[in-house]
């Protein structure tokens, strides 16, 4: 009788349940499923595990490499801050040589002005004297006018990282380069007007050298060369030259020269300190 009354009272049970709420046997399958899967999980485990070995693997190596680049960042940085500061100190010394040649100059026109002015003064006038100091003040004048446009436009080259001209990389350390440099422009019928150098770099500006033409079919010129030369890699010389090229016509008159013009009489200065640089290291390993 007990157990016909609680299998009495758990049909009653059900039906009740079935009443109150229908969704309870998809609650129960539901929380079926999910205790297969969960039972089911650790099959996959040592997979998740091998991934997460393979993944920590890959991030202990890009955390290298991203170190490797920060340090590599920071080398870098402090070569471009070194170049920077060599630069500042050229442009610096440059810039007072350039300040002391106006100096000087401005100082003989001065001197030059005063004894003309003494000679017109004077009664006894010499006439020659007088118009050598007037072309003696003239050429002064124009050489402080040419300098303050050379300290000018030498600012302007460091400042724009030599634009234009001719660039090569020479076989031979910077110290031969230093020292053929003067001499091969003097072969040529340059001299130095100014220079500047480091351990590193050098920079030379000759005089202006004028050609009148020659007959009414050629032309003259008048040229200037800017040079710099640099430690390359290797024991390497970069070398950088810039010709300031101009025609002269018969009359006299000024004209520019085509840029192919001004290409090869700037390469033909590089060949030219290249063949003086491989004639010495021949004559060097001659000796012995």
């Amino acid at each position: 009788m007990k157990t016909q009354a609680f299998q009495h009272r758990l049909t009653s049970q059900e039906r009740l349940d079935i009443l109150l709420c229908p969704s309870r046997k998809a609650l129960f399958i539901g929380a079926g499923m999910l205790i297969f899967i969960l039972t089911g999980c650790p099959q996959n485990n040592p997979g998740l595990e091998e991934e997460n070995i393979q993944l920590k693997k890959q991030a202990t190596k890009l955390e290298s490499v991203i170190h490797s680049l920060q340090e590599g960042n920071k080398v870098m940085q402090q070569q471009i801050d070194l170049l920077n500061q060599e630069s500042r100190k050229t442009a610096e010394s440059y810039e007072s040589q350039l300040r002391d040649a106006a100096v000087t100059h401005q100082e003989q026109l001065q001197d030059a002005q005063a004894q003309m002015a003494e000679l017109v003064n004077s009664p006894k006038k010499d006439g020659a004297r007088i118009k050598v100091l007037e072309q003696e003040q003239r050429k002064l004048e124009g050489e402080n006018k040419w300098l303050r446009s050379q300290r000018d436009q030498m600012r302007k080259t460091l400042t724009l990282h030599q634009i234009g001209g001719q660039s090569q990389e020479l076989p031979f350390p910077f110290s031969s380069v230093s020292e053929i440099i003067e001499g091969a422009l003097t072969k040529n019928g340059y001299s130095i007007l100014s220079s500047m150098q480091t351990d590193q770099k050098a920079v030379y500006i000759t005089d202006r050298k004028t050609s009148l033409p020659p007959s009414l079919e050629l032309s003259g010129f008048r040229n200037q060369y800017l040079l710099s030369i640099e430690k390359g890699p290797s024991d390497h010389t970069v070398i950088w030259v810039r010709a300031e090229f101009e025609k002269i016509s018969q009359n006299g008159q000024m004209f520019s020269a085509q840029q192919s013009e001004i290409t090869d009489i700037e390469l033909r200065l590089i060949q030219e300190i290249h063949q003086a640089l491989s004639t010495g290291a021949a004559a060097q390993a001659k000796n012995f």
